[in-house]
């Protein structure tokens, strides 16, 4: 029979497995290893000319993200003003466009990350990885069917949300923007929601590490 000590040893074990585990993927997300993230709760506002599809692909991602970290607010504004979260619906080249120019044109400092194509994300944080304000550009026409619709919209809300690069070794992600249109059709994978419960944990510091 097994003893006490073994099983405890044992379990020592595949914790510390687990924990490397995580810690790869975390490192794979975030390089750096320091948190970025909203420490307010998330106000957010969605512009366009009555967009109803792209405004339920994002009530979609938002319902699934407070599922994913339910003690993180993230509400509806109907003002700009007092949103810290803003998010255009554009359906043409021109739009497009406009929304570019609106979202960067008080952008000094802020880097832009994400793609031009579908979707583009600007993230405004402090050096203390505090963020101020993200925008997010969505071009959803450019996609053939709803669930590619809805990879962008969650692909822009990662980075949104403060995760500023692309993983480079993890395949199953929605920021995996190297797999080919058609399969651009993932919900968020275990790694997303690692990450993103991770970056929220009430007992982590923002500008800290896990």
């Amino acid at each position: 029979m097994m003893t006490v000590r073994f099983l405890l040893t044992l379990l020592f074990l595949m914790s510390a497995s687990l924990c490397a585990a995580s810690d790869e993927v975390l490192r794979d997300y975030i390089p750096t290893g320091t948190i970025t993230r909203f420490d307010e709760p998330i106000r957010f506002w969605v512009g366009g000319k009555d967009r109803l599809e792209g405004q339920y692909y994002i009530a979609t991602v938002v319902n699934e993200i407070q599922r994913i970290v339910p003690h993180l607010s993230i509400t509806q504004t109907s003002s700009i003003g007092s949103a810290n979260l803003r998010i255009y619906l554009t359906d043409s080249h021109q739009e497009w466009q406009e929304a570019i120019l609106q979202a960067t044109s008080d952008s000094a400092g802020w880097t832009e990350y994400g793609h031009l194509i579908r979707g583009m994300t600007l993230v405004a944080h402090s050096p203390g990885g505090k963020i101020r304000r993200a925008d997010i550009i969505l071009h959803l026409d450019f996609q053939t069917s709803g669930g590619q619709k809805l990879w962008v919209v969650r692909h822009e809300f990662l980075h949104a949300l403060g995760v500023l690069g692309h993983p480079t070794r993890a395949r199953s992600t929605v920021l995996n923007s190297r797999q080919p249109q058609e399969e651009k059709n993932g919900l968020f994978s275990d790694s997303d929601i690692l990450v993103l419960q991770t970056i929220y944990r009430p007992d982590l510091k923002t500008g800290g590490s896990w």
